[in-house]
């Protein structure tokens, strides 16, 4: 793209030039061809950024959501070991019908029951264990066992929910007292059944777990700083009045606020760098509060005076309600810009460099055509006759170049011919001359045995004979009888070999149209048997596996125009990689090695040919690439990787057919190879 904008601003300034001198122009074509090459590394370094940012927000996603699954494994563990104990159940259920006096008695068992674990469970980071009525009403808050009492269905849609429909319900939510990530349980009467439809439901109790519990496991998967923002409405609107004061403006946006250090931790104790975050937080300041309204995970560039650059990730929190109510955000150091940043640099310095050599080559060239043209006319009249005559010299040579390749062309194309010729002449003469003495062997066994069995009758006849019988006999005269046996499977034996090595004639003649180079009517069940018949030593048994099963399954199938030369070549290089495949298979506990080769008619226009081997499946991460060029998944020295891509091509590309491989993982592996029947059809 950028060689033919060279192009075209070099006719275009040659042409001003030549009227107004050319220097401004010059310029502006300078200009023109940096600023659309500068558009162009620009584009492909904010293509770096924002595909850099995105890791960034899944990275923390994902362990975002690894923390809070591990919390709500542990709450229900709790909850299945602690709460929903006989001794524990108990005390809910007779909360539930006592009077003020008698619940206070009963709460204050029921936390002398729980507190010590309850001790042990907060040095874990368990924020808070808080039962509440079927009602709403709170019951007992274990971190704060002096307030209870209060409505919590307007202010806790988690609680509610918990209650009216009777479930667990989970997921991060904002508090009266603390803000977290709550997993609240249904309480049942253990006394009326085992089913929870058939018992009395008691209330809810839940267990809460804080940003800080959630910001030290992060920590062990994360490499970043962590803070955590809720909105400031949310918090003004739920926690009660005299909490507030735990806490106080974000300082990324006055619409947030952020916990305090006595209930987030100090910040700067997560890592060293970390004391770099109020820095980056008043850079963030006139970025983030446009951004966040958008409610969208992202991750924003920062880059300090300390030459530093971080990247510091939103993930949006939604409330059970899924109303935005906070932010996680992450804090992390990023070595990856500041190459970026360089790679711009160098692109953007070489593009100048070039744009610059290529606008004084473009000068240099104009100014020398200048002085070339002055000369020229000086020296016009004087070379007139000379130049005619060099064009008419120019033009002669011109032509008998051309001519030159033609020949050049055609005599390559005459030694392809005549060697392509000469193969072919080769393989039906061996054909011939290996065909002329087995057809001698073959037609000559018959009368063999008939002059055996003439011999051995005229030797009975003697036999029988008085005088002869007194004759003696030969010393070898005991194996006559051996003779007789065996002789006659010996020249069975020598037919059934001349028999063999008629077939192979018969596929090699057939396999010899390989250098075919004209369509052909054809019938291509003679192409695969005489493929199937030169790979025959192939298919013999071996250490690693019996004798491979061969089945064939021809359907009437019309003959097909075609290059069959061309359609061997396919045949064997697919039929060799199935018989690899069985090779590289282990036999000791499958069945017998096969290879299926089936032939249908799809319609009036199409056939298939289907060859299928039970040996092992191709994987499905390389399927999509076995019909590459050089791919290959054999040993060094054991495939170049062309076989297939040659059948690809052969198929596709000469005959307008199509070539497809079917695996399934554990199964069969099956290549389907479709044929136009009269001859090419690319336009399907």
């Amino acid at each position: 793209m950028k060689n033919k904008q060279a192009q075209s601003l070099l006719r275009y300034l040659t042409l001003k030039s030549k009227q107004h001198g050319g220097i401004l122009l010059y310029l502006i074509g300078f200009l023109f061809l940096q600023a659309v090459s500068s558009l162009q590394i620009w584009h492909n370094f904010q293509d770096k950024e924002t595909a850099l940012m995105a890791r960034y927000v899944e990275k923390l996603q994902h362990t975002y959501r690894v923390t809070t699954d591990t919390y709500k494994l542990v709450s229900q563990t709790i909850y299945d070991e602690i709460v929903n104990r006989p001794e524990i159940i108990d005390l809910v259920e007779a909360a539930n019908t006592a009077t003020p006096e008698e619940q206070g008695i009963l709460r204050d068992r029921l936390f002398n029951l729980l507190n010590p674990t309850y001790q042990n469970l907060t040095k874990r980071n368990l924020r808070q264990l808080h039962f509440h009525f079927s009602d709403g009403i709170s019951f007992l808050r274990m971190h704060r066992p002096d307030r209870f009492g209060d409505p919590l269905f307007d202010v806790r849609y988690s609680i509610k929910l918990a209650n009216e429909e009777k479930r667990f319900v989970f997921g991060f939510e904002e508090g009266r007292i603390y803000n977290g990530f709550r997993y609240v349980f249904p309480l049942f009467s253990l006394q009326n059944g085992l089913e929870n439809g058939n018992r009395q439901h008691l209330g809810t109790v839940e267990t809460s777990i804080s940003f800080q519990a959630i910001r030290q496991e992060m920590a062990k998967l994360f490499p970043g700083c962590f803070d955590f923002m809720l909105r400031r409405d949310i918090v003004e609107s739920t926690v009660f009045t005299e909490e507030q004061a735990n806490y106080k403006t974000s300082p990324i946006s006055p619409d947030f606020v952020i916990e305090s250090p006595e209930l987030r931790g100090d910040i700067l104790e997560q890592k060293e760098w970390c004391k770099n975050v109020d820095q980056i937080n008043q850079s963030l300041q006139k970025i983030v509060p446009g951004k966040i309204q958008e409610n969208t995970p992202q991750a924003i560039a920062i880059r300090l005076d300390n030459q530093e650059d971080y990247v510091v990730t939103f993930i949006p929190i939604h409330n059970i309600k899924d109303e935005l109510v906070a932010y996680i955000i992450s804090y992390e150091i990023d070595d990856s810009l500041a190459g970026y940043r360089l790679t711009l640099y160098l692109m953007l310095g070489a593009t100048t460099c070039f744009n610059s050599i290529l606008v004084f080559f473009i000068a240099y060239i104009n100014h020398s055509r200048k002085l070339l043209t002055a000369k020229n006319k000086r020296l016009e009249k004087e070379v007139d006759a000379r130049k005619i005559a060099e064009d008419h010299a120019h033009q002669k040579s011109q032509e008998l170049q051309i001519i030159l390749e033609e020949l050049k062309v055609t005599q390559a194309k005459l030694i392809q011919t005549e060697k392509m010729s000469s193969l072919n002449q080769l393989v039906a003469g061996m054909a011939h001359e290996i065909n002329n003495p087995i057809s001698f062997i073959y037609s000559n066994v018959e009368p063999a045995k008939e002059y055996l069995t003439t011999i051995f009758d005229t030797l009975d006849f003697y036999q029988q004979i008085p005088c002869c019988q007194a004759l003696p006999l030969p010393p070898d005269w005991e194996d006559l009888e051996f003779v007789r046996e065996d002789f006659p499977k010996l020249l069975e034996s020598i037919q059934f070999g001349a028999k063999r090595v008629d077939r192979i004639v018969q596929a090699l003649r057939n396999f010899s149209r390989l250098d075919e180079a004209t369509l052909k009517s054809v019938d291509i069940h003679e192409g695969l048997d005489s493929s199937l018949a030169l790979l025959n030593h192939r298919l013999m048994g071996n250490e690693q596996r019996q004798e491979i099963e061969v089945s064939r399954e021809y359907d009437h199938l019309p003959l097909i125009t075609c290059y069959p030369g061309l359609l061997n070549q396919v045949f064997i290089n697919i039929l060799s990689n199935a018989v690899d495949a069985l090779d590289r298979c282990s036999w000791q506990n499958k069945e017998v090695p096969r290879l299926q080769v089936k032939t249908a008619r799809i319609d009036e226009d199409w056939v298939s040919i289907e060859i299928t081997n039970n040996g092992d499946s191709i994987p499905p991460e390389i399927l999509d690439r076995i019909f590459d060029p050089f791919f290959t998944t054999k040993p060094i020295g054991k495939g170049t990787g062309l076989g297939l891509s040659t059948a690809y091509f052969i198929v596709v590309e000469t005959h307008g057919g199509q070539v497809s491989c079917d695996a399934q993982p554990g199964g069969d592996t099956m290549f389907r190879i479709k044929l136009p029947i009269q001859g090419l059809n690319r336009g399907n």
